[in-house]
């Protein structure tokens, strides 16, 4: 009697495991990305912490994506980790961009030329992880098109809203890369189409934004008597009051890539006031703090063509030719009368 209590558990656990669809992988798989949905992505958006969303991206995105060969691909995760594992990328050309600024102006052109091959790299794997994004999202909600896909519910809204922001910063990155990816050109046009699924004002007005940014950038995108700077500075308005201040990145980004320069300072300064008197949403702090970064760098640039270092500490908003950041106590000072 003891001996078939215990080969029946034993029959039955061994027909689970090597039944199809039922394997301990795919399992683990489907507990590994439910988790991913419900508690891993949802705390990196409210934690705030870019360099930690940047390296879970890179540490787990491989990790979770790996279950795809035992199991339906995790797709819509994906979507999140590939453009979390950019944003490493993308920091990292930035940081190669002002090394290759502070060069020249040093006169040193093997170093320029070094930072320059480095930022181009760079590019090429933000580009690739971005593309990769947008392409998990065709994976499970089909094409942009004229019919709007299936958006059962908050995740798969902000999963496509993702997706279509990672196919438009990827055809900028690839553009860096000397389209060593392969965006295809036809990219914009189908963001602004499938972003016009979503509701703009849930959504922090970025919708809207980025249909500015695609009819400014492509030529007869858009309707015709469309004003795409004025579409786009509505929506960046609307947007600075939600505590997600994408809508404004989206705008400056459009003004920097198009040469306004006019309209990218009025908007960094936009922005910088927004930050100091609109808090960051909480559930959203990652996405804002994202947006931040993307101003930052922007304003980085400026500032080391015009004066050879980044923007001064806690002075976004500010250009250089405006009145002087105030100095900051040194070290030295502050241990002063310790001795």
């Amino acid at each position: 009697m003891k001996s078939r209590t215990f080969r029946l558990p034993l029959i039955a656990l061994i027909v689970t495991v090597l039944a199809p669809g039922c394997s301990i992988q795919s399992m683990t798989g489907d507990v590994m990305t439910g988790y991913a949905r419900d508690h891993m992505i949802p705390y990196l958006l409210e934690e705030g912490d870019i360099k930690a969303v940047c390296g879970a991206g890179v540490a787990f995105g491989g990790f979770l994506n790996s279950f795809g060969r035992v199991m339906d691909p995790p797709n819509r995760a994906a979507v999140v980790t590939s453009m979390s594992a950019a944003t490493c990328a993308a920091q990292a050309s930035w940081t190669e961009e002002l090394r290759s600024l502070r060069a020249i102006r040093a006169g040193n052109s093997a170093e320029a030329k070094d930072a320059r091959i480095a930022q181009q790299r760079a590019h090429a794997v933000a580009a690739r992880r971005l593309y990769n994004a947008y392409l998990r999202t065709v994976a499970h909600y089909g094409e942009p098109s004229e019919t709007c896909p299936q958006l059962d519910d908050e995740f798969d809204e902000l999963v496509w809203l993702l997706g279509l922001m990672s196919l438009v910063q990827g055809v900028q990155h690839d553009r860096a890369a000397k389209g060593a990816v392969g965006v295809p050109l036809d990219a914009p046009t189908k963001a602004a189409r499938g972003i016009a699924c979503l509701n703009n004002q849930r959504w922090w007005h970025v919708p809207e934004a980025v249909q500015g940014a695609i009819w400014a950038s492509v030529p007869g995108s858009g309707p015709k008597d469309a004003d795409p700077w004025k579409k786009m500075e509505e929506a960046a308005q609307a947007g600075d009051k939600t505590g997600v201040r994408l809508a404004r990145t989206v705008q400056i980004q459009a003004a920097n890539g198009l040469g306004k320069s006019d309209i990218l300072k009025k908007s960094i300064a936009a922005f910088g006031k927004s930050i100091s008197s609109v808090p960051p949403a909480e559930r959203w702090k990652t996405l804002d703090n994202y947006g931040v970064l993307e101003v930052q760098a922007i304003s980085d640039r400026i500032w080391t063509e015009a004066e050879g270092h980044r923007t001064p500490y806690q002075s976004l908003g500010e250009l250089p030719g405006g009145p002087a950041p105030e100095e900051e106590e040194s070290d030295d000072d502050l241990l002063d009368g310790l001795g």
